[in-house]
């Protein structure tokens, strides 16, 4: 079942979302993942340095096993945008993508969005999850072409899959709906990113452990 999400919070409030149902259907970061705090505008150090005006939302407890339906917040491409749902599923983002891979620290919000638009699923997952949980996800995604992983920090459900405009929060990696969403959603076939199977690598980052490697040059060649 897919669960549209009727409203977003306004620029600068909180993140409260009506839900219905609904039927399913270029160019490193400058803005980084919120942390534990609840404050919508709450991040971490490197965000405040290089986005000090961006608001990023916290994340919440996601209804589980639900294909969340977001609105259509344009595509933009700018420096440093907002964030009022987390993880952030579409919207304005850096001109840059992030790339694809399995890593062990968090990316950023405005790199991952552009991967999304080209096809990318972002698996967000608990920076504490237990390490045979991290194991398995690791081994069905190591081989993925347009597959994005990261831990993110105060996220509310273990896993959070995310595609464009389209979410999924499961407790268990071994859940059929994470294939169903990953067949349905990653590469070129994906039926709602704006640029399917466009490239998700030769940019920002390099999996595990180097999230923003290359994102210093680059920032220097878009502002």
């Amino acid at each position: 079942m897919v669960v549209l999400l009727a409203s977003v919070v306004s620029a600068c409030g909180g993140s409260g979302a009506e839900s219905e149902s609904g039927s399913d259907g270029d160019q490193g970061p400058a803005d980084a993942v919120g942390d534990e705090a609840t404050s919508p505008d709450t991040a971490a150090p490197e965000a405040s340095r290089l986005c000090p005006d961006a608001t990023n939302a916290a994340p919440e407890r996601l209804p589980v096993g639900e294909i969340l339906e977001l609105p259509d917040e344009g595509a933009e491409h700018v420096v440093c945008a907002d964030f009022h749902w987390a993880p952030p599923a579409g919207g304005a983002h850096f001109p840059v993508w992030q790339n694809c891979g399995v890593y062990n620290q968090p990316i950023q919000n405005q790199t991952a969005v552009h991967s999304l638009e080209h096809g990318a699923v972002w698996v967000a997952y608990q920076p504490n999850l237990d390490r045979s949980s991290i194991e398995m996800m690791t081994e069905r995604l190591k081989s993925e072409q347009f597959a994005l992983a990261a831990p993110y920090p105060g996220l509310q459900n273990p896993f959070v899959l995310t595609a464009w405009r389209r979410q999924l929060a499961v407790d268990d990696w071994t859940d059929p709906a994470v294939t169903d969403f990953l067949d349905t959603y990653m590469g070129r076939y994906s039926p709602v990113a704006p640029e399917a199977g466009a490239s998700c690598g030769q940019a920002v980052g390099s999996a595990p452990d180097k999230p923003n490697l290359n994102y210093q040059e680059i920032l220097e060649q878009v502002n």
